[in-house]
């Protein structure tokens, strides 16, 4: 059995001690991390400062050298795989509420701004980067066909309507319902729409759940891909979580592998 560790939001404002804390308790297990990485994040998510600055301002992740440094040493060793996570994580409000990038943004600047921050984060990091997170687990038809073209594939939640119509997605879209009414967690394994490949990510949420998305992606010989945020897992109740989910797979005998392994 395998597990991987997707950390969504590693961005300019992430230090090399934030993340090094976050997985202190993997310290002693070989495997890779997989790190969904923005290339030019913003300081605030709609209202939300996540990092302390008031006033708002995007930067570039190649500005923080101490953060490249490290990814660059991580990436080398194969402790770090590197995941895209959209451009710039920012949040627009519409209509009233916020909504994520790559539901407010054009077609177009999610064609090119997707296209510019992979080139960017791979000459920057000297990897190949092949799996694509959606900020805010949201995307849809066109930021789907923008992944499309730059042959990668996705990681992330899957809802209604945001494929585009054809028989590989009516065929996975019954295997995910299906499974789901009768096991009552969603699909582990990968699905293949034909120009891309998606698999999901297991959010933290309590231990009897997440046990039981463990154990029935063991029982579909699939990858358990668990979702965490480093910003999180540093403070309680997530750290107990996660270290107690981390002590159960382990304890089974699973192989930390990356998230971009899973695809292959």
């Amino acid at each position: 059995m395998t597990f991987a560790i997707r950390d969504d939001d590693i961005s300019y404002f992430t230090s090399p001690t934030e993340l090094k804390e976050a997985y202190s308790v993997l310290d002693d297990v070989r495997g890779t991390i997989s790190l969904a990485v923005v290339p030019d994040s913003v300081s605030k998510h709609g209202d939300v400062e996540p990092y302390g600055i008031v006033e708002a301002r995007q930067c570039k992740i190649g500005n923080n050298i101490p953060l490249v440094e490290h990814l660059r040493e991580g990436i080398l060793s194969g402790r770090y795989d590197i995941l895209l996570h959209g451009y710039s994580h920012e949040y627009k409000k519409v209509s009233g509420r916020w909504v994520p990038e790559m539901i407010w943004k054009s077609e177009e600047d999610i064609i090119n701004q997707l296209t510019e921050g992979k080139e960017y984060l791979e000459n920057l990091l000297g990897v190949r980067i092949s799996v694509f997170v959606a900020p805010n687990n949201s995307i849809d038809q066109r930021g789907i066909r923008a992944i499309e073209r730059l042959k990668m594939d996705f990681s992330g939640i899957i809802h209604l309507g945001d494929r585009e119509i054809n028989t590989r997605y009516i065929k996975n879209f019954v295997t995910r319902w299906v499974y789901r009414s009768i096991k009552g967690i969603p699909y582990g394994a990968l699905l293949d729409y034909g120009k891309h490949k998606e698999k999901y990510a297991y959010p933290l949420s309590n231990i009897q759940r997440l046990k039981k998305e463990y154990c029935e992606c063991k029982s579909l010989n699939a990858p358990f891909i668990l979702n965490t945020h480093y910003w999180d897992i540093r403070k309680e109740p997530s750290r107990r979580l996660f270290t107690e989910i981390m002590n159960y797979i382990l304890s089974d005998g699973a192989e930390l592998v990356s998230v971009s392994s899973c695809f292959e």
